[in-house]
Formats: C-alpha cells, structure tokens, sequence
C-alpha cells in the first residue's frame, strides 16, 4: 500500500483530481447532472472499499487511467443493483481524431528512418518524441516565425507541424501510444489490477471480475462486429498466434503475462467473436501474503516447504478460478534454490526466480513437424536432469509422462483440475491419461483450493485440504490416502489433522533430515511455521522478501535465517 505521503492526491481530494485531468472533470460534471450523486476520491483501492455506503467512488490504476465504481440503487431503494466500473481515460474530440490520422500518417512515413529499439519502453519513448517533433504548442507558434507557404512548400522545406495544445499534445500522445503499443480500447481494463477475469462476448458490454466488488459491469463494449474482428484479429497476431475462420479458438498470453482465450468464428461463438482475459497481478504474490488473506496458515506454508525441500511431488488442484497457478508460483521459492528447475508449459505463467531455470512453452503450428507439444516438453525435461519439473497445467495424455518422471525420480509439481482426491484419482486414471493405478502413489501429496464466500462478503481463497498419498492397496485395487489439513468454514481456520500420523514426514523425508527419532520432524515443522508466521507479523509479504528470505536458509543454514527474520528490511521499506 503507497505510503499518504506518496501519494499524488489525497484520499477524498476530487478537486484536485479534476483540476490535473479534464477527462476526469468532464467525467463528474456530466455524472452529477445526470445522478445528481458526485462520486468520492478513494485513491489506491483496498479490500475496504467494500465497506463504503453508498457504493460510489473513484480510484486510481495508472495515471492518467482512473476507474469509477457505482451502484445505482434498486428499485426497492436500497444498494443492491448492478454495480458498474467505468474506465475512465483521454477522449479525442472529432477534430482530435483527425489529428491523430494525420499523425500517424507522419509517424509512419518517418519509422523507416527512426532509431531501433529492443523494449516496449523504448518504442514508447521513440513514438511519444515523434508526437511531440511533429506538433508545436499554440502558445509557442504565436510567437514563432514558421516557414510555410506554396514557395516552402514548393521547395520541400515547410513547417508542417501541428498547432495543438499542451493538453490536446497529452491525449494525443496517450491514444497513440495506446493503440500502437498498448491494449488499445482495453488498456483501462487491463491496467486495473483488481481485476481478475475480464469476459466480452460479441457486442455487449465487457463483465469483469472484481476482487473487490465481484462483478461488475464496465462501460466498454464493441459497437460493430467488423471492428471486434479486426481488434481480436490484431491481438492474435501480436502473441504470435494468429486467429481465423479455419482456427477460431486459440489460448496465449499478452505482454503482461495475463492469459487470454479467443473464440473468433461466428459460427462457433453465436453471439459473435468473444474472447476471456486471465489477469495476473503484476507482482508475484507470495506464500506470506497468501498467510496473511486467508489463503492458508503459516502450519500450512512450513509443512509444504519441507516437502518441497526434499523432493516431494505435488499437485495443486482445484477448480477454474480457485488461484491454483497463484498458489503454485508462492510455494516454488520452497525448493533449494541453487537446483535447475524445468518448467513447461502451454502458456507463461510460471514464475521462477531460480538461478537455474529453463522455461519452455509449447509451439502451435499447422506444420504438424515444427509443432511442440507438451508432450515433447516433458519428454526433453527426462533428459535435462532437473531438479524439479514444473508443469503449468496437466489437461490430457502429458499427464501420463509426468508421472512416468515421478516414476524416474524426478519431482513434479503442477496444477490439475479435480476438487477432492477421489475425483483427482480418478480423471488420472481414466481416460484420456490413463495412468495405472498402481503408479498413482509417485504422487506425493495434493493440495486442494476453492473460491469460498469470504468472511464480511465478497470471495475469497482457501486451501480447503491436504491429502498424502501412502500407496496402492492391491486387495482393494485402490490408492492408499491420508488428510493432513482441513479448512474449517465456520471459524476460517486451516487445522492439522497429521500429527504423528504423516507418512511423508515420517517415513520418507525424517531419515533424509537426520532424525533418529521420526516424530522429531513435528518439531520442525512448528519451528518453521513459528517463523513463517513471524515473517507474516512483520510484513515482509513481498515476494523478493519471501525469495530472499529463503534464500539466507539454503545458502548460509537455519540460524542465519531465523535471525534475518527478525532484522529484514522489506524491499518496500528501502
């Protein structure tokens, strides 16, 4: 959370806001004539934003992006309608759109001869000073002798800059910007990150997920069918995995690492082209922070971190949406961190802060010989000696070879769609991944996750249990398992159900840690959770905290780290 004093307005400051941005103050005046309601300046959203009556205020995602929240109210009167979301960003008038076709038109006759680039970053500053060389400011031209004319013209050497306004210059350069560079009409949506999934179909208005308010209905929708193709078109294109009417259904991932998916042909998506957007926090959430919303218990944390220490594999699982790739990213700070990690995947979302990490995603193709399969990834990864394999997600027939990798003596951590253990035993075993019961027990452990109604409303995570698994029972031709975690719903509490009785622990990972007596690794285990939970006290929830953290205990030992936990000095605090 940004520190009042960082802030560039205060909380409650609408005025300020709307002197700095006309779009915002064009915003609130035309809102308050219609609903004669002004909306209150919230600043940075928290979770306590919930708590406002009535529901109409205004938060910052990234200048100049801000986002309005309303609920109108119902027909009863009381708070309970739709709540919308309005992207608030520059507007161009008609003559500014004018503008802005003959600038591009300028900006792409001089690109041939423009300076290369290697980053967004870098196009971004090429693109905003090629706006600012081609416009000169009413204030400047009024007093400036500028060469034009039929004879400069004629000579080739005329001024054909365009008089704006330093203001008309910002919007400009925004849109510009925006649309060459950016997300386009999406960049408010994707520039919120409280915003979870982001679901368009055809021409009605964009629903999103809020992490804040559920859902919400934005004000930004498609207009004409034309239009959506060519913007989903174009979309495809730029992460590489062109859409047509002989392909209407792709998955990729944009340049922010959100995942998004494409259904392009009329004819499959009747109400016309739609597409769903997976948002991922620009920042890696990590397992202290998981601790501290809910998510888990620090007992929780410490008994993953030994597993994960000494080779366990594990599946995370649960339904769409339940945070399971959120989960999986938080954990792998857990493995040792001067191992290789391979990671494989159909689309980027791993994310590995390991010295040695080889990450491979899958290739499309229609050439059946230039396409890589997760399949082929997994088969690669047997000969690369990894540490850990980590699987973004098990879907089909990989799941096979990821256990036949367990079966090798190589860990594997993934994600996988089952909401109990039974039902996970059985998609295994079924069709179309068909592993044989018998090898079920290569698997370690499994954690399980759902979205849950948090406590004072709204949605929440929760890592509903955890599951050992002991082995396969051949007078019963069955797998052998055992819970050691359970969510409790009525108290929101995690409890440890495996005191004295975890296999894993006692039988497989005690000796390698030097126990004569197996029932020592208890002790372990609440040793690490008192110092997770420590961490958690304090507020290192940053994710570098938590990686460097752990880093202090596999490079200079446990003592070293315990004492670091108490003097640390969050990266947020430096």
């Amino acid at each position: 959370m940004v520190d009042d004093e960082e802030l560039r307005f205060q909380r409650g400051d609408l005025e300020a806001v709307m002197r700095e941005y006309p779009h915002i103050q064009k915003w609130v005046t035309d809102f308050e004539s219609k609903y004669g309601e002004r909306p209150y300046y919230y600043g940075p959203l928290d979770r306590d934003a919930r708590k406002r009556t009535p529901l109409n205020l205004i938060y910052v995602t990234k200048e100049p992006i801000f986002v309005h929240i309303y609920q109108p109210k119902s027909d009863q009167g009381d708070e309970s309608g739709q709540t919308m979301w309005f992207g608030l960003e520059p507007q161009l008038t008609d003559e500014e759109e004018n503008l802005r076709r003959i600038l591009i038109e300028v900006l792409l006759q001089e690109a041939p001869t423009s300076p290369s680039f290697t980053t967004d970053d870098e196009f971004e500053n090429i693109l905003a000073g090629m706006v600012d060389r081609n416009t000169i400011l009413d204030s400047e031209a009024r007093g400036a002798t500028r060469r034009q004319g039929r004879l400069w013209e004629a000579l080739g050497l005329d001024d054909k800059r365009i008089t704006v306004t330093r203001e008309q210059r910002e919007r400009l350069r925004y849109i510009i910007v925006r649309d060459l560079i950016r997300n386009g009409p999406l960049e408010p949506l994707l520039s919120d990150e409280m915003l979870e999934d982001i679901h368009s179909v055809g021409l009605k208005h964009i629903h999103m997920d809020h992490k804040v308010f559920g859902m919400v209905t934005s004000n930004i929708r498609f207009r004409e069918r034309d239009l959506l193709a060519r913007y989903l078109r174009a979309m495809s294109e730029r992460i590489g995995r062109p859409v047509s009417d002989n392909k209407p259904i792709i998955d990729g991932a944009l340049l922010d690492g959100s995942r998004i998916n494409i259904i392009f042909s009329d004819d499959v998506s009747m109400m016309g082209p739609s597409f769903t957007i997976r948002k991922f926090a620009e920042e890696t959430i990590s397992i202290t922070q998981l601790i501290q919303w809910g998510t888990m218990s620090s007992q929780v944390a410490a008994y993953v971190w030994i597993c994960l220490e000494y080779g366990m594999s594990l599946l995370v699982s649960g339904e769409t949406a339940s945070g399971k790739t959120t989960t999986l990213n938080a954990i792998l700070p857990f493995i040792d961190h001067n191992v290789k990690i391979y990671s494989a995947e159909d689309t980027p979302e791993v994310k590995v802060r390991h010295k040695i990490w080889q990450r491979l995603v899958t290739r499309d193709s229609k050439n059946e010989e230039s396409r890589v399969e997760m399949f082929d990834l997994l088969k690669a990864a047997l000969r690369s000696r990894p540490r850990y394999i980590i699987i973004g997600e098990i879907r089909g027939v990989e799941g096979a070879t990821a256990f036949q990798a367990m079966q090798t003596g190589h860990p594997v951590i993934a994600t996988f769609h089952a909401s109990s253990i039974v039902k996970m035993i059985q998609r295994f075993t079924g069709d179309p991944i068909n592993v044989p019961i018998r090898f079920f027990d290569n698997l370690n452990f499994a954690m399980f996750q759902e979205v849950v109604e948090a406590p004072g409303g709204g949605i929440a995570r929760r890592i509903t249990g955890i599951d050992e698994v002991i082995g396969y029972n051949k007078h019963s031709d069955g797998v052998l398992t055992r819970g050691m975690f359970e969510w409790d719903p009525v108290k929101d509490k995690h409890y440890f159900r495996g005191m004295f009785q975890s296999h894993l622990m006692e039988n497989k990972i005690a000796a390698q840690m030097g126990f004569e007596n197996k029932r020592l690794i208890y002790d372990e285990l609440n040793r690490r959770s008192a110092a997770i939970q420590r961490m958690v006290d304090r507020g290192l929830t940053h994710y570098d905290d938590v990686f460097d953290l752990i880093g202090v205990y596999y490079n200079s030992g446990w003592e070293a780290f315990d004492s670091a936990v108490d003097t640390w000095v969050s990266v947020n605090d430096r």
